[in-house]
């Protein structure tokens, strides 16, 4: 067996979850290792609200998605690096991956630890969330590397509506920095080839690369692109309108109006 490496060159956030969903469900007998990045997108956990996350005034010409795992929003750019892991539960743990991805910073002049909100952390600033999911026998850990990030821009962007009584997942933010804040030197390049060579050496496994293209599924893509995954699986909440308050399922009111993104903002 051989470690998978991708690479995604497509930016389109939609795309590159939909690659690793399909990883995810089809693909039980390999581990694969995917490195990609979103241009200009937000992404909220499997259980969360995008109404109480995003700063809708803030969004334009930015992509909103939902990912098939827990945890808290975040934003991407191209100055963000996602590395997701898909392997057999019984092949790999998250202790073992955060401790794979520190000694890899490591290497690069990066020493770092991890929080117990699984944030990687350099002193007190964040720059890598992860998050989790579990299909069957199957695991998925990816999370984001700040290396270059428009720091601005998230603040702008995340931000927490208290308005909505839910218990969907909420959001806790953290003080953030730009690898490159720390090390000037690096990059992306070097902090990607550190990563497999870290994954390779503890795995005692070659890797080989694999396109992208054998993992492409049209049926995903148009999943995470729709209203119905991405603002129709928020988790119920209750929003006042006016003086009355109504109760919000499935992106609904009532179950009987459909309001789009906008609609529903301007009421709130």
């Amino acid at each position: 067996m051989k470690l998978k490496v991708i690479e995604s060159k497509n930016t389109n956030v939609y795309y590159n979850l939909a690659i690793e969903e399909n990883l995810l469900n089809n693909f039980n007998k390999e581990i694969f290792l995917f490195f990609w990045k979103s241009k200009n997108s937000i992404v909220i956990g499997k259980h969360q609200n995008p109404w109480r996350e995003i700063n809708f005034e803030k969004i334009e010409d930015i992509n909103i998605a939902r990912r098939v795992s827990g945890g808290g929003t975040v934003y991407h750019d191209l100055g963000n690096l996602n590395y997701s892991v898909i392997a057999s539960k019984n092949l790999l743990t998250s202790e073992i991956i955060f401790e794979i991805i520190l000694k890899a910073l490591k290497s690069i002049g990066i020493n770092a630890y991890k929080n117990y909100k699984n944030d990687l952390m350099y002193k007190d600033y964040k720059f890598s969330g992860s998050a989790f999911c579990i299909k069957k026998n199957m695991f998925l850990h990816h999370g984001t590397l700040l290396i270059n990030s428009d720091i601005q821009k998230i603040k702008d962007v995340l931000n927490i509506n208290p308005i909505f009584e839910t218990h969907a997942t909420i959001s806790k933010p953290s003080k953030i920095i730009n690898l490159r804040e720390i090390n000037f030197c690096i990059d992306e390049e070097m902090i990607k080839n550190n990563i497999i060579l870290n994954f390779s050496r503890f795995l005692n496994m070659k890797y080989e690369y694999i396109q992208t293209k054998y993992f492409r599924n049209e049926e995903l893509i148009e999943k995470h692109k729709s209203w119905e995954w991405i603002y129709g699986k928020t988790p119920r909440f209750t929003l006042n309108i006016g003086n009355k308050k109504v109760l919000v399922e499935n992106g609904y009111i009532n179950n009987e109006c459909k309001f789009n993104l906008n609609e529903l903002y301007q009421m709130i």
